[in-house]
């Protein structure tokens, strides 16, 4: 299940065993039924804590990016859609009475500077992103900077983060009063008290946690579109933290609108392999499982990339798609303990020598795909 499975499940296991048995056809014949009875006697949460044990190592032995000496993550939500089954419909619900699927929301904590996804939560459509980020939170350590888009700021929440000694960005709505005066005053970073009223009131009260008003910062960005963007922030120091860095510092947000193409498009985690809520929620975690170990072995394979010619327009970067592509096979190799450090310390050269060119400050206007006719553009080819 870590090895990207994404084609028929006769067909991965046939392709299994002949990794395990080191044969271009292998003997050894497993039914996909007896696959799929096996696989029921598997808790999800396995892949859960073995996403754990890893984050935690690679914290421990890595030499990790920062900003401004914090750890920078950040959170997100997308909707994915389900195999048509009754479970799956009465455990998830459908995202709306007119669609026949049922529909998941996801909601990950993603570290952008380093490419590894810290907390996954799965839950039915109807549940609000706030909760399902207020959990991201027992995976945070203090100091820790995380980054939101619009749709999360409210006081209640951003108590939650001075609570727990997190800081925090978010793109804030313009239609507050506090950000309409904000605007109106033509200043570009101000310190504001935000009080805690209507339903962030009752949120506090109900939590038993404070009820007083905040100090945060408002920093506005103007865009180049002639547009202006307001984020709320917990860094009110302006010395330590000057106004020119919180564009750059919401636009690296952006890492983790393409960790999920990295999920949705490379490791296909909406090509799902069971009906069932117990194997939904496998398919999903064992694939984000999968992609983090992809993100361990670049971070590995960085430390061979030799310094380029000085003559090299651009700077280039591990293809991220190519790393996943070489674990498949190899990731059942090393987990069932077929193969020696050689063959690992192979496959980190392998992946150091394959690299994309960044092209910096492009632009592209997001394209609307839902009624595109080709379901699979050349540009965004399946791994496996």
């Amino acid at each position: 299940m870590l090895n990207a499975l994404n084609g028929s499940i006769q067909t991965e296991l046939i392709r299994f065993f002949n990794v395990i048995d080191d044969s271009y056809l292998s003997t050894t014949s497993v039914s996909t039924a007896a696959f799929c009875k096996a696989r029921m006697k598997l808790s999800h949460q396995a892949f859960v804590e073995l996403n754990d044990d890893l984050v935690d190592k690679f914290y421990e032995v890595a030499n990790i990016n920062k900003w401004q000496g914090h750890r920078l993550l950040a959170v997100d939500g997308s909707v994915t859609q389900l195999p048509v089954s009754d479970e799956l419909l009465e455990h998830f619900c459908k995202a709306h009475s007119l669609t026949p699927r049922p529909c998941v929301r996801l909601s990950q904590l993603y570290d952008v500077k380093n490419n590894i996804t810290l907390d996954l939560q799965v839950d039915r459509y109807s549940t609000g992103e706030r909760e399902m980020a207020l959990k991201h939170l027992n995976k945070t350590q203090a100091g820790d900077l995380v980054v939101y888009d619009r749709g999360y700021p409210t006081v209640w929440f951003y108590k939650y983060h001075m609570l727990k000694n997190i800081d925090f960005c978010m793109r804030i709505v313009k239609s507050s009063n506090v950000v309409k005066a904000f605007l109106k005053s033509g200043k570009y970073s101000e310190i504001v008290a935000f009080p805690c009223v209507e339903k962030s009131f009752r949120r506090c009260r109900k939590d038993k946690i404070s009820t007083g008003s905040l100090s945060l910062r408002l920093v506005r960005v103007d865009l180049l579109s002639g547009e202006s963007e307001v984020l709320v922030s917990s860094l009110t120091d302006q010395q330590v933290y000057p106004t020119s860095l919180f564009a750059d510092l919401y636009h690296q947000r952006w890492g983790i609108e393409e960790d999920f193409k990295v999920l949705k498009s490379r490791l296909t985690i909406e090509n799902f392999s069971s009906v069932s809520t117990e194997g939904v929620l496998q398919d999903l975690h064992d694939k984000l499982l999968t992609k983090n170990l992809a993100a361990s072995a670049i971070h590995d394979a960085k430390r061979k990339i030799k310094k380029p010619r000085k003559n090299r327009l651009y700077d280039y970067k591990i293809n991220f798609t190519f790393a996943i592509n070489q674990l498949k096979d190899n990731v059942v190799r090393f987990t069932m303990k077929l193969a020696e450090l050689e063959l690992y310390e192979l496959l980190i050269s392998k992946i150091s020598k394959n690299l994309s060119v960044i092209r910096p400050n492009r632009k592209f206007a997001r394209q609307d795909r839902r009624n595109k006719t080709n379901k699979y553009p050349m540009n965004y080819k399946r791994v496996c």
